[in-house]
């Protein structure tokens, strides 16, 4: 098996101080909601994503706040951000509607090409505890452990015939997990 490619992208936008107010407002609803994160989890080629504000930036910058989102995530730069846009548009609007020159989610191109023209240059380091481990692959062992965990318990006492057949509805149920 191969190991993904896995790739970070941090974009930095500039906004307006009244967007970043609307920002502060609804960020704290939005991490609380899980209806902002499902389409998030879905999309799993993305290792992790995380937004925040700066409100300054050193000397010589423009006295503005600035929206900064970072993501690990496996593949190209191109299909990640078009992933977000056709998944997403409207989160994608809540995030960078106010900020300066955003086009709107779609057409997916045009948000693309503004994602990938505020992308900070390289070089990235981050630290990824399983880098050959997917996102998908991860949850799937979690959901195993939890799974397997229940089995142990299940299984105490049984007598041999019928562990063997608890056994079977085990790996037939968590096959996919495997």
């Amino acid at each position: 098996m191969s190991t993904p490619q896995i790739a970070p992208i941090t974009v930095v936008t500039r906004a307006p101080r009244v967007w970043s107010w609307w920002l502060r407002l609804t960020w704290p609803l939005a991490d609380r909601g899980l209806w902002i994160k499902r389409p998030i989890l879905r999309l799993s080629f993305i290792h992790i994503a995380h937004w925040g504000l700066i409100d300054r930036l050193p000397i010589g910058a423009p006295s503005t706040p600035y929206i900064l989102f970072q993501s690990n995530f496996d593949g190209p730069a191109r299909e990640y951000a078009e992933a977000f846009s056709l998944e997403m548009p409207w989160r994608i609007r809540g995030l960078w509607g106010g900020a300066d020159g955003f086009p709107g989610p779609r057409p997916a191109n045009d948000f693309v090409d503004y994602v990938l023209d505020h992308a900070a240059a390289g070089p990235y380091h981050y630290y990824a505890r399983y880098p050959s481990g997917t996102v998908r692959t991860i949850r799937a062992a979690r959901e195993l452990d939890a799974s397997f965990a229940r089995f142990q318990d299940e299984a105490k006492g049984l007598g041999d015939d019928e562990f063997a057949a608890a056994w079977s509805r085990f790996l037939i149920r968590e096959q996919h997990n495997l």
